[in-house]
């Protein structure tokens, strides 16, 4: 339209959506949000991670978890091996912690080995990885390889063996009868006394590896 020599456009109302349109497309965005939720859904999206954990979770299924619930399934049972398991209820547990004499003393000992060994062992792991972390280049290195070789030396027992033989010729007792600490060679290891602790030592000693290589590697 032309007025006074100036060309105006006509005024046009904005389009209304078609509201059976927008209903639809309402419910679809819900629609895919609901299934986007869902627990399949996300399985799906991540099946290739899923795919590469598989291994992993089917043989801890089968070699520990199984096994685990089927001992506690026994547990309730009378199973001798040769006939088939008989369920009896609470009587082993009853017969455990009421005429067992065995089992208290090493629940104890288990339990005065978790407790000792648990905040120590986190402990030491944190105190080494962060003395080591001061360290720089090659010496770091060194020491860190040094502190995680307890975690893949496979003669573990071999070396505890040499330290803690029961005669003048292992390690501990020839250094304390050196010294004149002890008169005799102490059997460390079939001794009551020293079992526990020695086990101690070792655990701490073994439990290095894993734990400080985790510190180090945050510090």
């Amino acid at each position: 339209m032309a007025e006074n020599g100036k060309t105006t456009t006509a005024y046009q109302a904005p389009k209304v959506p078609d509201p059976e349109k927008v209903r639809t497309t309402r419910e679809e965005a819900l629609e895919m949000a609901r299934k986007q939720g869902t627990l399949w859904y996300r399985i799906r999206r991540a099946r290739w991670s899923y795919g590469m954990l598989a291994p992993y979770f089917i043989l801890f299924f089968l070699f520990t978890v199984l096994p685990v619930a089927m001992s506690i399934a026994l547990s309730f049972t009378y199973f001798n091996m040769l006939e088939f398991p008989e369920w009896v209820g609470w009587k082993n547990y009853v017969k455990l912690f009421l005429e067992d004499d065995v089992f208290l003393i090493s629940l104890k000992n288990t339990l005065l080995f978790a407790v000792i060994t648990g905040p120590i062992s986190y402990f030491l792991c944190l105190l080494f990885a962060w003395i080591i972390n001061e360290f720089k280049g090659w010496l770091r290195t060194f020491l860190t390889l040094i502190f995680y070789a307890p975690s893949i030396c496979g003669n573990a027992y071999l070396v505890w063996n040499l330290i803690l033989t029961g005669d003048r010729y292992g390690y501990l007792n020839g250094l304390l009868l050196k010294y004149d600490i002890i008169n005799e060679a102490v059997i460390w290891l079939k001794t009551e006394k020293y079992v526990l602790p020695c086990l101690i030592v070792v655990q701490l000693w073994l439990s290095l590896g894993t734990g400080f290589l985790s510190f180090i590697a945050g510090l």
